[in-house]
């Protein structure tokens, strides 16, 4: 494992904040090591298996770190994954590149990517309909699409600044991308929709700055489109300076993106540290949200970590509220599934109280 904490790994003692200008995650590199283990585990195995097995990708920058932040897979002989590269060292040389899975190899794609520029995320809804999003050099969304012959840069929403940090593509007229505007050292969430014809920015909420503090922030890292009337985006949200985190999660109804109340982790020491990375459904029934919880405040990617799973139970006649809520009604809910290393107690779920 080889990281950058200056850049690409968040660490203790920044604010949640900081990532509207930063990347997040670990360079990750496959290793002579790391084969031989997964041989000696293939080899050690009885009997036909189902197996990961680690496939050679193009390594674009020999000299500097190259990872993957994103694939999304449109069949058996058509993959795209989109990542970046960087020093390892705060304001060295640092872009993006995307690849492509033609069912034999990983090769390096021809796409306008700008300067420094870092692509977080890729979707498809079939061949020839591909996005990917990220953040341009001067801190602005990117956005570029795959449209069976060419990679190309399309405008975002006029005068529309913010990163875009994931995306996720249901139809070639249907396609959400979250992220979150930077508003003078804090910012608020960021939703756009793809009609077939153009982004455009959907109203979305965003929780208040907590009790005492003036400034908010809230980050949507994660997005899922089950239907046109159905989809989720998770995040996190807090105040700028503030050493509390708490979960965010939202959803579309097909008219509006409202803030849906979601548990938090509170630790044995009283420290609310709770952030959500990824989201996805199977059906509208079934909808899980990860990411972590920590016992040290503020940020992430350090000592205190511990993984955090949200699961979405909307089950017809709700016959009495799920038990880790606090504020529960009977009705549909995010619940927390137990796991990982105590002691532990849900707090508040109930995002905008901000208690």
């Amino acid at each position: 494992m080889v990281g950058s904490r200056s850049r690409h790994l968040r660490i203790r003692g920044q604010r949640p904040a900081a990532v509207l200008a930063i990347s997040l995650g670990a360079a990750a590199l496959f290793t002579g090591s790391a084969i031989t283990e997964a041989t000696q585990i293939i080899s050690s195995s009885s009997g036909p298996t189902c197996i990961w097995r680690p496939t050679p990708s193009v390594d674009p920058h020999r000299s500097l770190y190259d990872r993957f932040d994103s694939v999304t897979v449109v069949s058996p002989r058509e993959a795209w994954a989109v990542g970046d590269y960087f020093t390892g060292h705060e304001g060295g040389p640092h872009g993006a590149f995307i690849e492509r899975w033609n069912g034999r190899r990983w090769r390096l794609a021809a796409a306008p990517i700008l300067r420094s520029a870092i692509l977080w995320s890729v979707s498809a809804s079939r061949a020839g309909d591909a996005w990917a999003v990220g953040q341009a050099a001067a801190g602005n969304q990117l956005i570029e699409h795959w449209d069976g012959v060419r990679w190309r840069v399309v405008a975002p929403p006029s005068r529309t600044g913010g990163i875009l940090f994931a995306i996720a593509a249901r139809a070639p007229d249907d396609a959400w991308a979250v992220g979150a505007h930077n508003l003078g050292g804090g910012g608020k969430t960021l939703i756009e929709h793809w009609d077939g014809t153009r982004w455009s920015v959907v109203p979305s909420p965003s929780p208040p700055a907590p009790p005492g503090h003036r400034r908010r922030y809230a980050i949507l890292r994660a997005v899922t489109a089950i239907s046109p009337s159905n989809a989720w985006a998770a995040g996190y949200s807090g105040g700028v300076r503030s050493p509390v985190t708490r979960t965010l999660i939202e959803h579309w109804n097909g008219r509006a993106w409202t803030i849906v109340p979601s548990p938090n982790v509170r630790s044995a020491g009283g420290v609310t540290n709770d952030i959500l990375f990824s989201i996805s459904a199977s059906r509208r029934d079934d909808v899980w949200a990860v990411g972590s919880w920590g016992s040290v405040p503020g940020g992430y990617g350090g000592k205190g970590d511990h993984t955090l799973a949200l699961h979405w139970e909307a089950v017809a006649g709700c016959a009495s509220p799920p038990p880790r809520l606090a504020n529960a009604v009977c009705s549909p809910a995010w619940s927390r599934v137990p796991g990982g290393p105590g002691p532990w107690a849900i707090a508040d779920s109930n995002p905008i109280s901000g208690r």
